[in-house]
């Protein structure tokens, strides 16, 4: 009677879960219609907003053209222009020719001129005077005839020999005259020569005047057109800032539409989304009724046999009690050991800030010296005893820092081999505890199995009709007598069952407070190490001073050593400056994180502001050891991030191991399937789809489309896109993966730069640290799960599910 009045409410209690659920079912079609029409809905204004995509790129095109055309005709003006100048210069240089010869030929008239003027007044002067001692002559003779005539008859004599002196006189009179008329005539034929020479210049005068004018006119024609042609460049100019201001309007348009476009798609996302969480839902609902339905069969088949379970039961009691004080012994030694462990890991440190003070006394006496030596420079002889002994001190003092580094770094070794020990050996206790659940579980099945095995069999025996009414007596007095045994039997297991549950509530405890242990000692070990690397980097930075100090001592004087220029050589095995990372995966909705990068030659130190950094506790390490590759990004990379950001950011890769970063949760390690791919010259394709502007990086055409995407790869590796075809058709455009990594082991990081040659410089200087040999690392990597990328996750084309390793939290 009371099996029956249980089935009856377990089968009212099962109508009405599914009358429950046939409720949920109608609300989630309600639902699910409800966003169906909201996808169709949001599709059409996708659509609409396509359609106004692709007439704002025809009208940009359209826009485009009109500019390269307008660009062509200014081209064109302006080789006009210059071809004009040309022509003007040309002009100018015969203008300023023709001139120079004017001036010359004038310059020889005038002289000609005053030679003419000078010759003429000479003759002339010549001519009075030759007609002046004519005239005397004659009148001298006229007399001294008249004397001759009067005195004819007495001086016969005298007469004979003064005719025959006026003779003598009239022949040198008659050769000066004809001397005089001879070069009168040379003077005449110069004069006439010269004539002829000014009426040749006037004439070329003459020619130069009218090629003057010619030439004016022509620089007033070319001025004209000058002009001309200034207006029509002005107008030009003018309609293309018109054009550009509507290029840029459409420009904003076309952005304003892409965020709409983007914030219809996240939608979109989340509307999918819901309805994936509200299938599985439903999934799990119908689930659940399944289970229900196994209960309720199970239930009924159940009945009371556990004796020989109840000795077993026992036996792995004082089993799971031996382990158990085994393991308490375990954990008090790791106590000890970390306890003694943590003590080193102080006494380190204080020796570390003891070193500190004794470089910090060191530089302020070199400071001192310094001051010294530039006030006393006479005395010569006495500073070089100083200089030698501050020298001998310095050496000293650098000694001992290296030989307390090496100290140091012996002790971390030492530290690192403890702590892989412990970590071995408490990986060694967590595979026996799951061994032991899973023992515990295969009792338990097996315990399951047989309660069914009995059930069936009490059941096929309270079936038999075949049995005597003789039997039936005796049976009722056994059936009363098991029925006792069989409530003892079960009060005992249910006692035994209470203990076990203590007992696992019990190890539960104490294995979460061994994980919460070992936690907290992972947290201090990475704490460490990262204390240990910012000082480590000092230490190269102090060290890399000193040797610059001792190379310019020997060099040159101590007075002219400064701190400014012993930065120089460290520049370049060190770099530092403030980079931004990505403070989750969102990097639109969530921004980016500053942070001071120092670069050393060994690690690669992020701080959260400058006092950490002067207190030497950086919020995450990198080995540059473990470095793979330094890229700049494509806006297929990071379609996220803002496009003025772009050209700024870089991606490292790096090992996974290679990272210790605070306050890092442990994740649950799930065993996930490797993904297929398709190897090709060392690249790992992986088969996509591009739904945002991409280009093919064999042939350089488009690889995306809204609708219907053409077939794509991309190599997980170095992140080479192409189309599908370059593969199927065995082209050789595809060149070979530059990039040699492991990716299950393998983490990139997005950083940002302030600016776009300090992006360059960043890559350049990392580039240089990536080591040669990628063999030499990836075999020393251990087999760690893989965590998750710290870049956003819609921008890998290839989706990988991130391991986890979980706490087990107490039941």
């Amino acid at each position: 009677m009371l099996c029956c009045g249980l089935n009856q409410t377990r089968q009212q209690d099962y109508g009405e879960i599914k009358l429950n659920k046939q409720k949920n079912m109608s609300q989630l079609e309600t639902v699910n219609s409800e966003l169906q029409e909201r996808t169709r809905f949001l599709e059409n204004t996708k659509l609409q907003l396509e359609k106004d995509i692709i007439q704002h790129q025809s009208a940009l095109d359209t826009e485009r053209r009109d500019r390269s055309h307008g660009s062509e005709l200014i081209s064109d003006l302006q080789a006009r222009i210059t071809s004009l100048q040309e022509d003007l210069k040309t002009t100018k240089l015969n203008l300023s020719k023709a001139e120079m010869e004017k001036k010359q030929a004038q310059e020889k008239h005038s002289n000609l001129e005053k030679e003419k003027n000078n010759l003429e007044i000479d003759a002339n002067y010549k001519q009075k005077m030759l007609q002046q001692r004519l005239d005397q002559e004659i009148a001298e003779h006229k007399v001294t005839k008249a004397r001759l005539v009067d005195e004819y008859a007495s001086i016969e004599e005298a007469r004979s020999v003064a005719m025959s002196e006026m003779d003598n006189k009239l022949r040198e009179e008659r050769l000066a005259r004809q001397r005089a008329e001879n070069q009168m005539l040379e003077v005449e034929k110069q004069r006439s020569m010269l004539d002829v020479d000014l009426k040749q210049y006037k004439q070329k005068v003459e020619q130069l005047s009218k090629q003057k004018e010619r030439l004016e006119e022509e620089v007033k024609n070319l001025s004209l057109q000058l002009d001309q042609e200034k207006n029509k460049r002005a107008v030009t100019k003018n309609e293309l800032n018109a054009q550009s201001l509507e290029a840029d309007n459409l420009k904003g348009s076309e952005k304003q539409l892409k965020q709409e476009i983007n914030s219809l798609l996240e939608s979109k996302r989340s509307l999918e989304f819901q309805l994936g969480q509200l299938s599985k839902q439903y999934r799990g609902n119908e689930g659940q009724m399944r289970e229900l339905q196994d209960q309720l069969e199970a239930e009924q088949y159940f009945s009371t046999l556990y004796k020989t379970q109840v000795k077993e039961l026992k036996v792995e009691n004082e089993e799971k009690n031996r382990m158990n004080s085994e393991l308490q012994r375990k954990m008090q030694d790791v106590i000890s050991e970390r306890d003694s462990l943590s003590s080193q890991v102080d006494l380190t440190i204080t020796k570390a800030d003891s070193e500190q003070l004794a470089r910090a006394l060191e530089e302020d006496r070199c400071y001192e010296l310094d001051q010294e030596l530039k006030k006393i420079m006479a005395r010569h002889k006495q500073e070089q005893i100083e200089k030698d002994s501050t020298i001998s001190l310095l050496e000293e003092s650098n000694r001992t820092l290296t030989k307390d580094v090496g100290n140091l770094s012996k002790e971390k070794t030492e530290f690192d081999e403890k702590m892989k020990s412990l970590r071995e050996d408490l990986q060694k206790k967590m595979e026996e505890e799951v061994n032991m659940k899973t023992t515990y579980e295969k009792t338990i099945n097996q315990e399951r199995t047989l309660k069914t095995q009995a059930v069936n069999k009490l059941a096929e025996i309270m079936n038999r009709k075949d049995i005597k009414v003789d039997r039936k007596k005796v049976n009722t007095a056994d059936f009363r007598r098991k029925e006792k045994e069989n409530k003892k039997l079960q009060l005992e297991l249910n006692q035994e069952r209470e203990k076990y549950s203590q007992m696992v509530v019990k190890y539960q405890k104490d294995l979460n407070e061994m994980q919460a242990q070992f936690v907290e000692e992972c947290n201090l070990r990475t704490e460490l190490q990262m204390h240990l690397a910012s000082k480590d980097s000092d230490v190269e930075q102090l060290r890399s001073k000193l040797q610059d100090l001792q190379l310019r001592m020997d060099t040159t004087s101590v007075a002219n050593l400064q701190s400014e220029d012993s930065d120089g050589s460290v520049a370049e095995t060190r770099m530092e400056g403030w980079l931004s990372i990505p403070n989750r995966v969102n990097i639109k909705r969530y921004g980016w994180k500053k942070q001071y990068v120092v670069v050393s030659s060994r690690t690669i130190l992020f701080y959260d502001d400058e006092v950490n950094k002067e207190q030497s506790n950086p919020s995450m390490v990198l080995d540059i050891d473990k470095l793979f590759h330094v890229r700049p990004v494509t806006q297929g990379d990071v379609y996220r991030a803002e496009t003025s950001e772009i050209p700024r950011i870089f991606q490292i890769l790096y090992a996974n191991e290679a990272e210790c970063r605070k306050d890092v949760e442990v994740e649950a390690v799930q065993s996930v399937e490797k993904p297929d791919f398709i190897p090709h010259k060392g690249h790992e394709f992986i088969p996509t789809l591009y739904h945002f502007p991409t280009n093919c990086e064999a042939c350089a055409k488009p690889l995306w489309h809204v609708f219907k995407p053409p077939p794509a790869l991309e190599c997980r590796r170095c992140h080479v896109k192409c189309h599908k075809d370059h593969l199927d058709k065995k082209e050789d455009m595809i060149i070979s993966c530059k990039v040699n990594y492991d990716v299950n082991t393998a983490r990139d990081m997005l950083l940002l730069a302030c600016s776009q040659d300090e992006q360059k410089k960043w890559i350049g200087h990392l580039v240089k640290k990536i080591p040669k040999n990628p063999s030499a690392i990836t075999s020393f990597m251990r087999a760690s799960p893989r965590t998750s990328s710290t870049r956003s996750a819609p921008n890998q084309s290839f989706r990988k599910p991130a391991k986890h390793i979980t706490p087990v939290k107490p039941s």
